[in-house]
């Protein structure tokens, strides 16, 4: 099905055939509406008909529908409440809530029109600066409270792949999910069995707000023969105000997916796998920020923590990500990623700057030798005496992943996530492979039982006696192997100390920083009486 668009105004109507997703509380009482010529008002502008509500409602308002049916998928395995919740976002886009006997539904996407002729069957569009244009998941948030039309997002694209009917006077579509900003413009490549033919490139800055339509018109003369991107032998695309070879080399003998920052300034480190100096990343075609954080409710704006990311490759040499920090430096944590020409992630490394210095104790008599003095992620230490702070909590994992997730925000049985700039953590129900976990360092995979293992081919060597170029830590460190009686004692070997949020033995004091708890997904832990500490070992 496909909503009818006027060309010139993007007014939609409704079509024969359109399909409407209706549902309440829960998932078992969805209901699909197929639309027929009868149903359908003499403009188009409404359709009328009755189909039998489920009895349980949830609040406030009851029932919401979504546009198209074929592309929702329901916010968990037993209930849609009031999310709609998109899988592909190419599409018009629209939800709904029952306002008396209607549903009003919202445009969630705006979109460009071409019309184009020539020899191929498939194209894909691009941002000049890498902008984000689409998303795997979308999750909209709409009643008589709140319209709120991305209330959060995974698999962000910075491409989209579709069809092309290139006959000249078929108008193809690209819908956006809450608009998009091209700063540099953006460039379509038209591709025949999967060989680029053709590309339109344009340069000027263009916003394709939600709700609104732009029309390009017949394109076919603006195109040019197609050449695959070609980087110059040294590539440096973004201005960081300064050049490569004045940025500081961070342990240029060590590489790592996680790195300590403890002053402003230009950096730059090796482009590779982990610790895994073989693995060179010489595909890189865009450098972004994915999130930054403050590990606290404290609001933050974009560039608060990594002001600029980027890279340099010269053919044949190491590649590296060069990134600057604002001239005010700010504690916190960040996600730095590298993208192919796809708009995939290839790696991604974790930036961590603390606000004490990180070092090594002595914890001979929990673990059997040295460990950091605070959590991976952690902003400060936990003191020798007093109660442990937010700030404390640090970062968390699942088990062989390389990538954070951001943890508690305040003290609580059911506490909410510190807040970021960019894209904040959301969970699949589904298990995945280590390589599109990779991509998707953001998505928390579980599968649905109390192992919670989110690898599809389980592993338990990712993380490894050795460091692994899969392992968290910075350098000269990494997640300890476990071996002795000092990793089994029993709970009264433990002082629970929940009012000042840490867990002790012998001297050692751990703060209470939660879970993510694998059968659902959700974040649990801090405070009340849920509290736990929680410590992964590389075994």
């Amino acid at each position: 099905t496909k909503l009818a668009i006027d060309d010139a105004t993007g007014i939609t109507t409704w079509e024969v055939g359109d399909k409407i997703l209706v549902h309440g509380k829960y998932t078992a009482e969805d209901v699909t509406v197929t639309l027929t010529k009868d149903d359908i008002s003499t403009d188009g502008k409404t359709a009328s008909f009755s189909i039998e509500l489920p009895a349980t409602p949830y609040n406030p308002d009851g029932y919401y529908a979504a546009y198209p049916a074929e592309a929702y998928i329901t916010y968990d395995s037993e209930h849609g409440y009031y999310y709609n919740t998109f899988n592909n976002t190419n599409l018009p886009l629209m939800a709904a809530y029952l306002s008396g006997s209607s549903f009003i539904f919202h445009q969630l996407t705006g979109a460009i029109s071409f019309k184009v002729s020539g020899d191929f069957d498939e194209f894909v569009l691009k941002g000049n600066k890498g902008e984000t244009v689409g998303y795997d998941r979308y999750n909209v948030k709409i009643n008589s409270e709140e319209q709120n039309y991305c209330r959060e997002t995974s698999g962000a694209k910075t491409s989209i792949t579709a069809p092309v009917v290139a006959d000249g006077s078929t108008v193809n579509r690209v819908f956006f999910p809450n608009g998009v900003t091209f700063s540099g413009g953006f460039t379509i490549n038209f591709l025949k069995n999967g060989e680029g033919v053709k590309t339109l490139k344009t340069t000027e800055s263009v916003s394709v707000a939600r709700k609104k339509y732009r029309p390009m018109g017949d394109v076919t003369s603006y195109l040019k023969d197609y050449s695959p991107d070609t980087p110059p032998a040294t590539t440096h695309y973004k201005d960081l105000g300064t050049t490569f070879t004045g940025a500081t080399a961070l342990d240029e003998t060590k590489s790592a997916n996680c790195y300590i920052l403890t002053e402003k300034g230009t950096f730059k480190f090796k482009a590779v796998e982990g610790n895994d100096t073989d693995a060179k990343l010489t595909t890189i075609e865009s450098v972004v920020v994915v999130w930054e954080t403050l590990n606290t409710d404290t609001a933050i704006d974009a560039g608060t923590v990594i002001a600029s990311a980027d890279y340099h490759y010269q053919s044949g040499e190491t590649p590296y990500i060069v990134f600057s920090t604002p001239e005010t430096l700010q504690t916190g944590n960040a996600l730095i990623a590298a993208k192919n020409d796809h708009g995939e992630i290839i790696w991604s490394w974790h930036i961590w700057i603390p606000a004490e210095a990180v070092t090594s104790t002595d914890y001979s008599s929990f673990i059997g030798g040295s460990m950091m003095n605070m959590n991976l992620g952690a902003l400060r230490a936990v003191p020798a005496t007093g109660e442990a702070t937010i700030e404390s909590l640090g970062l968390l994992y699942q088990w062989g992943r390389k990538d954070p997730f951001v943890g508690a925000r305040g003290w609580s049985d059911y506490p909410s996530k510190a807040k970021v700039a960019g894209t904040e953590w959301t969970k699949s129900k589904t298990q995945t492979s280590i390589a599109d976990a990779i991509k998707t360092p953001t998505v928390y995979y579980y599968n649905g039982s109390d192992d919670g293992d989110w690898n599809s081919t389980p592993d338990g060597t990712l993380w490894g006696d050795s460091k692994t170029k899969y392992d968290p830590c910075p350098p000269g460190y990494k997640v300890p192997v476990k071996t002795g009686s000092l990793w089994t004692q029993t709970d009264t070997d433990w002082n629970f100390d929940t009012t000042n949020h840490v867990s002790v033995f012998a001297g050692v004091r751990l703060p209470m920083a939660g879970f993510i708890e694998a059968y659902g997904g959700s974040l649990y832990g801090t405070g009340g009486g849920k509290d736990a500490t929680y410590i992964w070992s590389a075994t």
